[in-house]
């Protein structure tokens, strides 16, 4: 009898061991982006409360090589983020300004490097750092496009300047990207340039004392890389 009852437990052990042996064999790869996204400080800041839900449709934040989860992109995916962009803006969207020449065009491989060629060093450059929340901290005539993948995002706020610098991904074309982008600084009354060069495109906008470079470009797997740097504001 007291054989019986020690063999229970044994069983039972033995059971959800293999039970957590089959769930790990069928548990799918974890994306780094959505890792890093769930372990950052997006889910800790203690002001996203008082955001105003600009970046709730951005997903993602990792290393720029980090996998972009496929079921962002597809053709309901960027028909809805299409949608969104619409209904952000009012109705149709307008095409950008044409462009004025190819100077300042070409952004650079990273969100740092953008804000280099936009804006050189900038004073508070020691200070900036690395995280997703700056993408929902980006001046709201700068927002990323609705369901944008956000690769990197750094900033810095202090006495000396306020700047951003945001890398995204998202599976529209790069001429919606910069129509959307030039569209949303226009309604804001903002000023706005189109500089080309190439297939790399840029919007310098900006009144007083907030500027922003928008660069634009085609990205990996037929994506659309979008760099958005801006200062003040």
């Amino acid at each position: 009898m007291a054989l019986r009852y020690t063999l229970v437990p044994i069983v039972l052990i033995l059971a959800v061991a293999g039970c957590s042996r089959d769930s790990a064999q069928d548990a799918k790869p974890v994306d780094p982006a959505v890792s890093a996204a769930l372990a950052g400080p997006l889910l800790t800041e203690p002001d996203l409360a008082a955001m105003n839900g600009a970046g709730r449709a951005l997903t993602g934040m990792g290393v720029a090589s980090a996998l972009i989860p496929a079921n962002l992109y597809t053709p309901e995916a960027i028909a809805a983020a299409k949608a969104e962009a619409k209904a952000q803006l009012g109705g149709a969207i307008p095409a950008a300004p044409t462009a004025s020449g190819s100077e300042k065009a070409i952004g650079g491989q990273t969100a740092l490097d953008s804000m280099r060629r936009a804006y050189g060093k900038v004073p508070c450059e020691g200070t900036a750092n690395w995280s997703a929340i700056w993408a929902t901290r980006l001046p709201q005539p700068f927002a990323p496009y609705p369901r944008g993948h956000v690769e990197e995002a750094l900033g810095a706020d202090d006495g000396t300047c306020h700047v951003r610098a945001v890398t995204y991904r998202i599976g529209v074309t790069p001429a919606e990207a910069l129509d959307f982008h030039a569209a949303q600084a226009m309604k804001a009354a903002l000023s706005v340039e189109h500089r080309a060069d190439g297939d790399s495109h840029a919007l310098i906008a900006g009144k007083g004392a907030l500027s922003a470079m928008i660069y634009v470009r085609p990205g990996p797997e037929g994506l659309t890389e979008v760099h958005v740097v801006t200062s003040g504001g």
